[in-house]
């Protein structure tokens, strides 16, 4: 019999919940894109000084419909190299991707270069890192799924408080490009650290005392999709309209949160980021 699976030097029970600790930590990293409402009015500042020409915050809003784009198209398409290369090598791939995006923006000389830099190569970096820890946490919490992938997923909702406050105090000391290179080389280091210990459990792995209900028993029967079963089914669609309604009112909302709160609503800066 193989020896039982250890993380972090303990029993896989007890530290499998340093995974979704790193999980959390992953995903507040990556969801570092809900800051961007607070780089708008400093980036529209800036190249309008560099530039000669008025440059609003219309033209800024572009880089992040940009790197949405980036970031749902990648997601899908990385799906299957997580289980070909493993989640660590995924999510480093992602990492430096993103943190790249973030350090190249630094050096933009115009808001369409951040298309580019930012937009294409940030959004990418985040739809190929976004996947792994939830696909980590799935594999070695069968018995509490949900609650583990909620947790996992909690520091990418959470961000939007974490990282707009930084970004808001790094700009108002440093200037905005600066702190474009200051994320870039935080997330790649904590990207890179946060991912070298995810692994999927050994195949057949269970939790000590755990048996998975069979079909029909208190559960719905499970159905195992490929890409080609799952687009046949309505299921898909329906949860498809859902996810999209929702991201769509959400981000729009994000994208503008600082200059609304702050302009139109009259509240505090911290609060309205």
């Amino acid at each position: 019999m193989p020896d039982a699976p250890t993380i972090f030097g303990m029993p896989a029970e007890r530290g499998r919940w340093g995974l979704i600790a790193l999980g959390l930590l992953t995903n507040l990293c990556l969801g570092s894109i809900y800051a961007w409402s607070v780089f708008v009015a400093p980036l529209a500042a800036h190249f309008t000084a560099t530039l000669g020409r008025e440059v609003t915050a219309s033209e800024v809003l572009l880089p992040f419909s940009v790197f949405l784009a980036f970031f749902a198209i990648a997601m899908p398409l990385a799906g299957k190299y997580i289980e070909r290369y493993g989640p660590r090598t995924v999510t480093i791939v992602g990492g430096l991707l993103t943190g790249l995006g973030w350090l190249l923006a630094s050096t933009a000389t115009s808001v369409e270069m951040l298309y580019v830099v930012y937009g294409v190569i940030g959004g990418l970096g985040v739809g190929i890192a976004y996947g792994a820890p939830v696909a980590v946490t799935t594999r070695w919490f069968p018995d509490r799924r949900g609650f583990a992938v909620g947790l996992a997923l909690l520091g990418f909702g959470f961000s939007a408080f974490v990282t707009a406050n930084v970004a808001d105090a790094l700009i108002a000391a440093y200037g905005v490009m600066v702190t474009f290179r200051i994320f870039g080389i935080a997330l790649i280091a904590l990207l890179i650290l946060s991912a070298l210990p995810l692994r999927f459990p050994p195949e057949g792995w269970r939790p000590a005392g755990w048996t998975p209900s069979a079909d029909g028993v208190g559960t719905a029967p499970v159905c195992e999709c490929d890409r080609r079963a799952m687009l046949r089914t309505g299921t898909f669609y329906g949860l498809f309209a859902c996810y999209f309604i929702g991201c769509l009112a959400g981000l729009t909302a994000i994208s503008i949160a600082k200059p609304v709160g702050t302009e139109v609503a009259g509240v505090d800066a911290g609060l309205a980021t």
